[in-house]
């Protein structure tokens, strides 16, 4: 109130209705001075600030693909990787049955062969 009686006393009683209303609504007026002074800035840094999400969402995208790729890549080497081994394996297991039939008939041939003489 200290302003109105201020603002009565420079005008000599005759307030105008805008400052009147600056008065009853100190808020407001601070906030419209604020954004005449600063709005322009505000809404640049807003406007900044939505591209930059956008983009870091675009960049986000393209990371999630590009990983999902390679997931996929990855996946499908290991899958071969578990076939080759398997492979590998059985061809490792017929090779020591045979190996193994081999030295029984040599021991075989061996055995008959001290039967003989």
């Amino acid at each position: 109130m200290q302003n109105v009686e201020q603002i009565e006393k420079d005008v000599n009683g005759n307030v105008s209705p805008s400052e009147k209303e600056a008065i009853a609504r100190p808020e407001e007026t601070i906030d419209q001075v604020r954004d005449l002074l600063f709005g322009g800035a505000q809404r640049s840094i807003e406007n900044r600030l939505v591209d930059l999400r956008e983009e870091m969402q675009a960049t986000f995208k393209e990371l999630k693909a590009e990983f999902e790729k390679e997931l996929a890549a990855v996946q499908a080497m290991v899958e071969e990787l578990e076939r080759n081994s398997e492979n590998k394996q059985l061809a490792s297991h017929k090779e020591i049955g045979a190996a193994i039939s081999q030295l029984g008939a040599t021991i075989s041939e061996l055995g008959s062969g001290r039967s003989g003489k």
